[in-house]
């Protein structure tokens, strides 16, 4: 009776799809703030990628690398996206966010009033904004001018433009505005129940409430959308939503987020607790340029990464233990782990997963320090529930905290005073339990114990399409698996089981087995163990277990009807022809740190995988000889479950030996840490298991991950910010130059590159780097422009973008000093003229001509001495050999010049000799 169950459960597994979807990755962020703060409100991507954090307190801003505040001055409500403005609307007004030329996020207040009620929007419509807040709607100019305000005794609960027309709702009452005035339209909205949000999706306009319903809008008719979400929403009271990439996704209190594809109203898939995020409650979300999905609770921040071609199997329910091993059979995924054998079956019965989730919960213990944390090992959605230590008290409260929830929400108490009581309820709670364990504590007394139905909500497990069943025969840790005609064949730490459509059963009791290999030919099973070398065939029916030899392999390889085995420091080869083994060779290798080498075949030949070198073992002499020695030793090796050799290098490449791997696969793997084992069920399909999640890759060549964008974030010079300027322009002395990157890439942070060149200052551009931060210690002066490139590890597409810059000379390098000496020394060399011309005191003269000579021939050499900078070694022998040059032609300028005035005064003397003599004629006359 037993195996006829068993051969059910196969029977439906071998019909099961292989789950096409999984869990998308999910990344954890912690921020910055007290947790105390973590009261978020919403989120948004700027104009170059980076996420901006709405809480209560302030703005961060986040670009994959650091945080940084953005000052406000009350508390922000929510970012609004109309044309090409960017709005915020906080407590104290109506905000818009401003880039400066380093991409500055800057906020400007344009609007000074005060909004209070929780459900405010901002519109745009016939270049007037619509202001809805408080219950009122004020309408503004394009300069926030107030022209008007359109009261209500019901309160208006929404505005919204469709189809260039304005409407609102006023209470539950669709009203649409005709030439100023509000007309209503006998369209209806769910009575006696909260407005929530809108979201415009791509034809029609939605509408959530906080009793879950939920309404589309046409233009024409207000109906609800989809009675899947609205059973979803009303048991999980929705919070906020967007449309993104032709869905709607919107987040709840206790359900996750909810995707929903919007032309069906099928919900898509759901992220909440079972499939890897810290709690069910989603206050806000966003989608960034990468497709991946930004939520905010009361934990943190998440990334799911959508869109990629990797998927999580670790959170499908029902898997116990650690991942060991996966392989796909007839169509059926199958995963061993450290607490047995599981096949992953599609969900029918919905009721019946929700009735496992019983668990026995300890209300209160006699020591704190002492208590141990109460898991039952049969819980197979352990994880949707794990709040750290407190984990059965934290499930007892939150229990609690749904029944108070649900008696509220019937007596017609909704939204913020909904969230104030609730908030009352769980401080008592917690109270409650902390006074209980004090008591106990005191007393000595036993721990209490409370068994509960843990209840989720069928409408969320709706979400969950696969599920894992475990082979109930087997509980033993089961290390690897191996597919064959006969079964499948899964090592354990007791001994070996074959599992096939029939029954279950144990074949052997070896224990500490190393490796198990299938000779399909013969239908013969090879083992290798801490006791030796065996043999099963699978084709007999009493599965005799037959030793070949003593000594330890870790490794095996069939060719040419020879058994090839490897051990720390042994390699033999047999016959295994007959069927009794005969050793052909044995060979001792060297080994000196007793690493497990690995056997492979390559075309004809046979090698030997050590982590510093390939051996090839030569076929005619069966000696092993160096095939190729690896640069830097190899970090890690391993085979896979179709015996591919895959290679992780010093540098943290992957790469196979006998089988060729896509660029993709490659590049993604870099993502996937820790892999202890590989299953390629095809080259567009493989299983990898690490120390504690199955990633699936799977080739699709539609999608192509979005390149980032890369831009420089900031400049500093000396340790100081530059502010916002259309010019970057350093002073003489403060040449100290930084410039700080910034490439949002939040899945490949580690993994962008930059390269930079300035055209003369650098020679060649600089080496790859992942530093993005560009030092520059000293800048000569002059016109720079600086070119940067950035690449990803995914693409190799070239980001190209540059920053011009300008380093002012000294004082005495500029135009009006040069102006300012060329006076002075002209000025010197007249009035030396004139001395010298004017029969003055011979020593008076001569001193201020060579006064004048020898600063004129100083200035000179300061001259020289700063042109030639940069294109001579710096070394004092230079400023010497200028400075005696100049010394030397001071005596031959100076006689020179002396002749040259000689020869004026001569000149003159003779022109003035030549008119007395001119004059004294005429006076003779």
């Amino acid at each position: 009776m037993r195996y006829l169950h068993l051969l059910i459960f196969l029977l439906i597994a071998s019909h099961a799809i292989l789950a096409q979807n999984g869990d998308v990755p999910l990344t954890h962020y912690k921020i910055p703030i007290s947790p105390q703060d973590y009261s978020f409100n919403d989120l948004r991507i700027d104009k170059q990628g980076r996420l901006l954090v709405a809480y209560k307190k302030g703005i961060l801003q986040f670009d994959g690398d650091s945080w940084l505040k953005i000052d406000i001055s009350s508390s922000p409500i929510k970012f609004l996206d109309i044309g090409n403005r960017t709005f915020l609307l906080a407590k104290g007004g109506i905000y818009e966010m401003k880039e400066d030329m380093f991409h500055q996020n800057k906020l400007e207040l344009l609007l000074q009033i005060p909004i209070i009620s929780p459900v405010s929007d901002l519109i745009y419509f016939n270049e007037k904004y619509y202001l809805l807040t408080n219950e009122q709607i004020y309408i503004f100019d394009e300069e926030f001018n107030r022209l008007n305000v359109y009261e209500s005794q019901l309160g208006y609960k929404d505005v919204f433009v469709f189809e260039n027309k304005l409407y609102a709702f006023e209470d539950n009452y669709l009203l649409e505005n005709i030439d100023g005035t509000w007309v209503d339209l006998n369209l209806f909205a769910p009575q006696d129940t909260d407005f929530l949000f809108s979201i415009k999706g791509k034809n029609n306009l939605y509408f959530a409430y906080d009793n879950g319903s939920f309404y589309s809008f046409d233009g024409k008719d207000f109906d609800p959308y989809s009675s899947e979400l609205n059973e979803y929403l009303n048991q999980n009271y929705p919070l906020s939503g967007k449309f993104l990439n032709d869905k709607l996704i919107i987040s709840t209190l206790s359900g996750g987020v909810v995707i929903v594809e919007e032309t069906s109203g099928n919900i898509n898939s759901t992220i909440q607790k079972y499939n890897g995020l810290s709690t069910n409650e989603v206050t806000a979300l966003t989608m960034d340029n990468q497709n991946g999905l930004w939520l905010a609770h009361p934990y943190g921040l998440s990334r799911a990464s959508l869109n990629i071609p990797l998927s999580d199997f670790q959170f499908y329910p029902g898997l116990n233990g650690l991942p060991e091993a996966t392989i796909m059979r007839n169509d059926t995924f199958w995963v061993s782990s450290t607490e047995g054998l599981f096949y992953l079956k599609e969900v029918k019965d919905y009721e019946t997963l929700q009735k496992k989730l019983v668990q026995k919960i300890k209300v209160s213990s006699p020591k704190k320090s002492t208590a141990e944390k109460d898991d039952d090992p049969n819980n197979f959605l352990e994880n949707i529930f794990s709040f750290g230590e407190n984990s059965a008290q934290e499930q007892y409260i939150s229990e609690k905290l749904d029944n108070y929830r649900e008696k509220y929400r019937n007596e017609g108490i909704r939204f913020r005073a909904l969230r104030k009581k609730l908030d009352e309820k769980e401080q008592q709670l917690r109270d409650s339990i902390r006074n209980r364990n004090s008591k106990n504590t005191k007393s000595g007394s036993s721990p209490t114990y409370r068994s509960i139905t843990k209840t989720i909500d069928i409408s969320r497990l709706k979400s969950i399409d696969f599920e894992y069943q475990k082979v109930n025969e087997i509980k033993d840790h089961i290390e690897s698996l191996v597919d064959t005609k006969f079964g499948l064949v899964a090592k354990s730490n007791t001994g070996i089981f074959l599992v096939n459509t029939e029954k279950v059963r144990k074949i052997s009791n070896l224990k500490m087995i190393k490796r198990l290999h299938f000779q399909s030919e013969l239908g013969i099973l090879w083992i290798t163990s801490e006791q030796g070398l065996f043999s099963i065939n699978l084709q007999d029916s009493d599965n005799s277990l037959i030793k070949h030899s003593e000594n330890i392999f870790n490794d095996l390889l069939i060719n040419n009807n020879n058994l090839i085995a490897v051990g720390n420091n042994i390699l033999e080869i047999f016959d295994i022809q007959n069927k009794k083994l005969t050793t052909v060779k044995k060979l001792n290798i060297s080994n000196n740190f007793s690493e497990e080498l690995a056997l492979f075949t390559e075309g004809e030949k046979v090698k030997l995988l050590r982590s510093d070198a390939i051996l090839e073992l030569e076929p005619s002499s069966l000696d092993l000889k160096i095939d190729s020695l690896f640069a830097d030793p190899l970090k890690y090796f391993l085979k896979d479950q179709e015996d591919n050799i895959w290679l992780l290098s010093a540098q943290d490449e992957w790469s196979t030996i006998n089988k060729k791997l896509s660029f993709q696969v490659i590049k993604w793997l870099h993502t996937v840490s820790a892999i202890k084992n590989i299953n390629m069920v095809n080259d567009s399909i493989i299983f990898f298991t690490t120390d504690d999640r199955i990633i699936r890759w799977k080739s699709d060549s539609n999608s192509n991950y979005p390149l980032p964008k890369t831009f420089i974030n900031s400049v500093m010079v000396e340790n100081q910010w530059v502010e916002n300027d259309k010019f970057v322009e350093l002073q003489y002395g403060q040449n100290d130059l930084k410039v700080i990157l910034s490439t949002p890439e939040y899945l490949f942070k580690e993994e962008v590159e930059y390269q930079y060149f300035v055209k003369g200052l650098m020679d060649n551009w600089s080496s790859w780097s992942k530093n993005r931060e560009i030092d520059f210690p000293y800048i000569p002066s002059g016109d720079y422009t600086l070119q940067i490139k950035a690449k990803t590890i995914l693409n190799n597409e070239v980001n190209d973008f540059q920053l011009k810059f300008e380093v002012l000379p000294p004082y005495w390098q500029t135009w009006w000093f040069y102006a300012l000496e060329i006076v002075f020394f002209s000025v010197l060399i007249l009035v030396s003229i004139r001395l010298n011309t004017t029969n003055q005191s011979s020593y008076l003269t001569k001193t201020f001509t060579f006064l004048t000579l020898i600063l004129f021939l100083e200035l000179l050499a300061t001259i020289l001495e700063n042109n030639l900078e940069g294109y001579v070694d710096e070394s004092p022998v230079y400023t010497f050999i200028i400075n005696v040059i100049l010394a030397l032609s001071i005596t031959p300028i100076e006689r020179g010049i002396s002749k040259l005035l000689v020869i004026l005064n001569s000149a003159r003397s003779k022109k003035l000799i030549s008119e007395m003599r001119n004059e004294q004629k005429k006076q003779e006359k």
